[in-house]
């Protein structure tokens, strides 16, 4: 989930819908890989000592390391999140490395639904770069802040990087 730029309500859609998908007995993971403005924390109440920077920079297998380890279950059963951790200054780098790969395989085999909230993308390329091992993605924009100009860019440069985008969500003002 991206948007093109700051401020359009992924964190917002990403846990509503999370919630919805679990309230309906779907196994849900969000995951903040907005690691330089991370949110999920804050709206699940987690600590954020610890999360996805922590995972990519570590060596240990993924496989070994017990789900409970990798994620945080919020109140809401079927929801967990994996916060985006401390920030790095190679967070480009950790999100391109092969260990991400590795991860979100993991994550496919543990849960249902797995929900990326990501940076805007015409501003930072890390929503790109995920992009590329995600089975689509989905660009909020909200309502009298986004232009068109900027929706079709975003929407331009996710189909020209082969990223299928499965749709988009019209987040109205004050809602």
């Amino acid at each position: 989930m991206s948007s093109a730029i700051r401020g359009e309500g992924k964190t917002t859609i990403v846990s509503n819908l999370g919630i919805a998908l679990a309230e309906i007995n779907q196994r849900v993971l969000l995951i903040d890989a907005d690691m330089r403005k991370p949110r999920l924390s804050e709206v699940f109440n987690l600590p954020n000592a610890w999360g996805l920077s922590d995972l990519l920079r570590e060596k240990g297998a993924l496989r070994d390391s017990p789900l409970e380890a990798l994620t945080q279950q919020t109140e809401i059963p079927n929801l967990s999140v994996l916060t985006s951790g401390p920030r790095t200054s190679s967070i480009t780098n950790l999100l391109y490395s092969h260990r991400m790969l590795e991860l979100l395989q993991r994550f496919r085999s543990e849960f249902d639904m797995v929900l990326i909230d990501t940076p805007p993308m015409l501003q930072i390329a890390d929503a790109r770069i995920l992009g590329r091992l995600v089975d689509t993605a989905i660009l909020v924009f909200r309502a009298g802040k986004t232009s068109r100009d900027a929706a079709l860019a975003a929407k331009r440069r996710l189909t020209d990087d082969g990223i299928p985008v499965l749709g988009t969500i019209l987040k109205c003002l004050g809602h």
